[in-house]
């Protein structure tokens, strides 16, 4: 039987940063890729322009932003391509961003990066529409890989280099506890460990023991990806 995978959005799939062999994607040749702009805020100039020169190094157009009311103003005409904001830089947040572009209909797709302590609203923004996230420290190739799963999503193209097939997401699940799941579907949701302690009624230690088995069983680089792998899993299960 063939293996399923889920290619609807890039929130709903996942990817590993390890090179492949054999055929190369299209997003990763730059004579076959197609047109497509990165459009980067951040407010610490440093790690912005270092970013940013790294995606040019791979010859992606690049548009980068101290503030997301910079972008907001200069964003005029739709062209191909994905918004990657922090969640809090100065001035207007990601999420009051992602909320502007939402009820203007406004399709360009957005993905977060978040602070530890602001990845659960970073979880909440996928819930809300964005794309996908990364926490920091942002690696030039974690980043690399965000716009790549973007590309994928916008021209229908290189599946089989940013899916991970759902038949293993489900083994995996198989896996976990009735209690795990629980603190697992929490975590997607958004809610932070100690939101979950309170409303499991147990310690915030015991659900960071728990979330640390959670990752384990489902062989989670980190939260985006975890996040991304349940966001493909509840698809198929709603489809």
């Amino acid at each position: 039987m063939a293996k399923k995978t889920t290619k609807s959005a890039a929130s709903k799939t996942t990817t590993r940063t390890t090179a492949r062999s054999g055929p190369q994607s299209e997003f990763s040749q730059p004579r076959k890729r197609q047109p497509f702009t990165v459009f980067l805020v951040m407010d610490n100039q440093t790690a912005r322009e270092s970013l940013a020169a790294g995606l040019r190094n791979q010859q992606i157009e690049v548009h980068d932003y101290m503030t997301a009311m910079e972008f907001y103003r200069d964003y005029r005409k739709p062209v191909p391509g994905v918004l990657i904001t922090e969640v809090h830089p100065r001035g207007m947040s990601g999420i009051e961003l992602l909320t502007k572009m939402t009820a203007e209909k406004n399709n360009l797709p957005l993905a977060f990066i978040a602070g530890h302590k602001d990845s659960p609203v970073a979880a909440q923004g996928v819930q809300a529409g964005a794309v996908d996230f990364l926490l920091k420290p942002v690696t030039e190739d974690r980043l690399l890989a965000l716009v790549a799963r973007a590309y994928a999503m916008h021209y229908d193209t290189d599946w089989d280099f940013v899916c991970e097939d759902l038949d293993d997401i489900e083994k995996s699940l198989s896996r976990v506890s009735e209690r795990e799941r629980e603190v697992l579907d929490l975590v997607v949701d958004g809610c932070s460990s100690r939101e979950i302690a309170d409303q499991l009624g147990v310690s915030a230690k015991t659900i960071e023991a728990h979330r640390a088995r959670i990752n384990d069983k489902l062989r989670a680089d980190d939260l985006p990806h975890l996040v991304r792998m349940m966001m493909a899993y509840r698809e198929e299960q709603n489809a």
